[in-house]
């Protein structure tokens, strides 16, 4: 079965970061910064019409990378029943996609220390030392490049 992925509005992902990622957390306190980004794009894995899992890019400057063309990655998460489906990554490539028609150079994220299999499994990669986010547990930045990175050292002439 194909995964259905669609674009969905980002307060339609809200309900769903509340129950997967940050249930200690109010529905209208998950209003991300960029979430109305005009370039922004949610998108949502959908089985049987039913809402299972979502994620949400938008252009931010990464700090691992500050001088690409950057896109972040936030509140991405499918619902425990409908994991090991290929949604994650599906959800993940509808991003990468969009972030290449934008001239994208990499996404980046904050992801969760538990959530590296998956994210290593589609080439991120951690940069810097993990750390912890309060009420959600250990994180790292991690980078997927959309184009063969510019090392932070290269000179010219």
């Amino acid at each position: 079965m194909k995964p259905d992925i669609r674009p969905i509005s980002a307060a339609a992902t809200r309900p769903l970061r509340q129950r997967i990622l940050r249930p200690h957390q109010a529905i209208d306190e998950l209003v991300y910064p960029r979430d109305d980004h005009p370039l922004a794009l949610h998108v949502g894995a959908f089985v049987a019409d039913q809402l299972v899992g979502i994620a949400s890019f938008a252009p931010e400057s990464c700090p691992a990378a500050p001088a690409q063309a950057a896109w972040r990655l936030r509140g991405m998460g499918v619902l425990p029943a409908a994991q090991r489906q290929g949604l994650g990554k599906a959800l993940l490539q509808a991003g990468i996609a969009h972030a290449r028609r934008h001239a994208g150079d990499l996404i980046w994220c904050h992801g969760r220390t538990s959530a590296l299999p998956f994210y290593r499994a589609q080439g991120f990669v951690t940069w810097g030392d993990e750390f912890v986010v309060p009420q959600t547990g250990p994180h790292y930045i991690l980078l997927y490049w959309l184009t063969v990175p510019v090392p932070a050292t290269t000179t010219c002439c």
